[in-house]
This record gives C-alpha cells, sequence and structure tokens, in this order.
C-alpha cells in the first residue's frame, strides 16, 4: 500500500490559506465591497470638500471686487444701493458658510469693516476689525485690522481703544510689521493730544531711532522738536 505523501511546510500554509477562502468566501466578499463603498465615500467628501473650498475661494475673490467696485460707484443711484446690498449678503453668505478663522471668513469680515469704515459706520467697522483680530491667528490681516480698529474707536472719540490697538501693533510685532511705524506714531499723538507729554517724547524719540528711514520718523522728529 502506497503511503501518503508528507507535505512541506508551505503547502500546508497554501492548503490552510485555500480552506480559509474557501470557507470564508461569502465574508471576505462582503468585506471587499465595504472597502470599495468606503473608498467611493472618501473620494466624494474629498471631491465636494475641494469644490465647496474652491466656491468659497472664488466668491472670496468676487466680494473683493465687489467693495472696489462700490468705491468708484456714485453712492446715490438706487444702483448703488442695490450693489450695497449684493455685497453685504455676499459677505454673510461666505462668514456663515466659511469655518472661523478661515481666510475666507476674515477677508470677508476685513471688507465688511472697510466698508462700514467708509461710510462712517465707526461701531459696525470696530466690530468686524475685532473680529479679525481675534480669530485671524498669525495672518496678515491682524496688524491691518489692529489699525483700523484704532482709527474706527478714535474716529468714534474713543481714544483708549484706538491707544490700546496702536500699542498692541507694536507689542505683538515690533519692527516686523509694516504698520509699526505709523502705530507707534499714532500712539504718540494721542499721547500728546491727552497732555502725556512725556510718554509722547518717549514714543515720538523711539519711533525715529527705530525707524531711521520711515516717513513718520520725519514727522516724530519735527514733533520732538516742539515738545523738547
Amino acid at each position: 500500500m502506497k503511503k501518503d505523501k508528507k507535505l512541506t511546510s508551505s503547502e500546508k500554509i497554501a492548503a490552510r490559506t485555500e480552506s480559509f477562502f474557501a470557507k470564508n468566501a461569502r465574508l471576505l466578499a462582503i468585506i471587499g465591497i465595504i472597502i470599495v463603498v468606503i473608498c467611493v465615500v472618501i473620494a466624494v467628501v474629498s471631491v465636494t470638500s475641494n469644490s465647496s473650498r474652491d466656491k468659497i475661494a472664488t466668491a472670496t475673490y468676487d466680494l473683493e471686487q465687489d467693495y472696489y467696485n462700490l468705491l468708484i460707484m456714485d453712492d446715490t443711484t438706487d444702483e448703488y444701493d442695490a450693489a450695497v446690498n449684493g455685497f453685504i449678503a455676499s459677505a454673510d453668505s461666505i462668514i456663515a458658510e466659511a469655518k472661523t478663522g478661515d481666510y475666507a471668513s476674515l477677508k470677508a469680515k476685513y471688507l465688511l469693516g472697510l466698508y462700514y469704515y467708509d461710510i462712517d459706520e465707526w461701531s459696525n467697522a470696530l466690530s468686524c476689525f475685532e473680529q479679525v483680530v481675534n480669530e485671524g491667528g498669525s495672518t496678515y490681516l491682524v496688524s491691518l485690522s489692529m489699525m483700523n480698529a484704532a482709527a474706527s474707536a478714535e474716529n468714534a472719540g474713543d481714544k483708549d481703544t484706538a491707544l490700546s490697538y496702536y500699542n498692541r501693533v507694536w507689542d505683538t510685532y515690533a519692527a516686523e510689521a509694516p504698520e509699526s511705524p505709523k502705530a507707534l506714531f499714532n500712539s504718540a499723538r494721542i499721547y500728546e493730544q491727552t497732555g502725556d507729554t512725556e510718554l509722547a517724547v518717549a514714543t515720538y524719540s523711539q519711533l525715529r531711532d527705530e525707524f531711521t528711514s520711515s516717513e513718520y520718523a520725519a514727522l516724530a522728529e519735527a514733533r520732538l522738536l516742539v515738545l523738547e
């Protein structure tokens, strides 16, 4: 009688594998279908997400163009009023759709702030700029919004808030922000207006020494000639 041939290790593994697939063919098919479905869902979500981001980016670009168009329009016409309503509605839509802190949301709030500033609605302008400051992280819009928040507050007669924002530009960015020389000059100017001559002189001097080539350094030097 012929003896059964002994299987090698490789043959045993192959046999077990074949047996496993044979016994679990249905389960494996279901798992395969689930994997395919998951991949499709991921792909759809990715495409949808990219499409949504592209849509918001385009809307933000269009909003900026709409703002610049407002600047050159006759503000006494019905066309201007319609353009303003469309601009505000578009900005609100972007803010509602974009995540807080996203560039699109920040830019929409910043542009709204500029619009309100242009029409002397200082409180609304200040609110928009403050939101950008609080939500903007390290974006370039933050230093700009600090300056605009300060100007809005000052135009509203709130010198304390204005001064705090002008000083915040320097405290946050030192010489790194392009707005720093102007911020220092405005801080010194408010100190001078409120009778704090010592701080005004110190701030004008700092501006003159830190930013020797700036136009604001020349203005500071002129004020120092008067105050010292």
